[in-house]
């Protein structure tokens, strides 16, 4: 397993540039609001004290959580380059269980997942204090460890579930590109979620990864809601932008989207394995 664990790791951060890559796929989220929508966006709400703030730590969150979805698919997609390749036979003829192998792809791929989140929340941290003086608060720190930890784990869940039955790597190639364009959508970071029809953020709510960024944007924005907004404007924006989630008559936010999660987690683990289980009954009849 730890073999597994390593050659998956060194084959990721040995192209260089794929790593590029995958971190320009979410920033060029990030250099397209810097460059045309920040502007636009305070001018449309000039009115809203500290917005310049909050457009910037709310969209921060939202890119951090695409960064995870797309690295976690990304690395994920080396299983489907070792079946190709035949690599992945060789894996199964060892005393490794299907399981266990699918499970060191999945681990490599969380753990790179958070990491390119870190480095994506840096870089953006970085440009927002020395550009915007816009910086997260220092309470938010550790919470949001635990956050991007779960994200990681959710989303490298839901690719997997994805990539598992993918045997062609022009298909898996395909994907991806459809990933990397659609996860800022679906996660309501390019469009605020209070702007979308209510059939669209009913979708949102469904993907698990739409959580994290909800959880992120709390705790990126609280402190400036608490401090600088009315309680009428504050009640509005928190749910126009997505930082809470009313679902069934309940409202989301904190520790109730950190345990959604948890249980989103929980299901898609047991969907995982079932997943596993018949799809190497249906290899094994090949």
């Amino acid at each position: 397993m730890r073999f597994l664990w390593w050659r998956n790791i060194k084959l990721y951060f040995a192209n260089t540039v794929s790593v590029i890559m995958s971190c320009l796929g979410a920033l060029i989220a990030f250099f397209i609001f810097i460059g045309f929508l920040q502007r636009n966006l305070a001018a449309t709400w000039s009115g809203t004290p500290s917005i310049i703030t909050i457009l910037d730590l709310w969209m921060m969150a939202g890119i951090i959580t695409v960064a995870g979805i797309t690295t976690s698919f990304q690395v994920l997609g080396q299983l489907v380059r070792d079946r190709a390749s035949q690599a992945a036979i060789d894996l199964w003829l060892t005393d490794i269980t299907r399981i266990r192998t699918y499970g060191a792809y999945i681990l490599v791929a969380t753990a790179i997942s958070f990491v390119m989140q870190v480095v994506t929340g840096l870089v953006m941290g970085m440009y927002f204090t020395i550009v915007d003086k816009v910086t997260i608060p220092s309470s938010a720190y550790l919470p949001a460890v635990g956050y991007l930890l779960l994200g990681a784990v959710v989303a490298t869940l839901v690719n997997a579930l994805i990539i598992l039955p993918i045997r062609s790597e022009v298909t898996c190639s395909r994907i991806e590109a459809i990933i990397g364009a659609g996860a800022g959508f679906i996660v309501a970071t390019y469009i605020p979620l209070g702007a979308l029809s209510s059939h669209i953020q009913a979708l949102v709510k469904i993907f698990p990864s739409s959580y994290e960024a909800a959880a992120l944007r709390g705790l990126f924005l609280q402190a400036t809601f608490d401090a600088h907004l009315s309680s009428a404007v504050r009640n509005h924006l928190q749910t126009y932008l997505g930082l809470h989630f009313a679902t069934h008559g309940y409202d989301l936010s904190g520790i109730r989207l950190a345990i959604t999660m948890v249980g989103m987690i929980g299901v898609a683990v047991i969907l995982v394995v079932v997943s596993s289980y018949i799809i190497g009954k249906r290899d094994l009849r090949r």
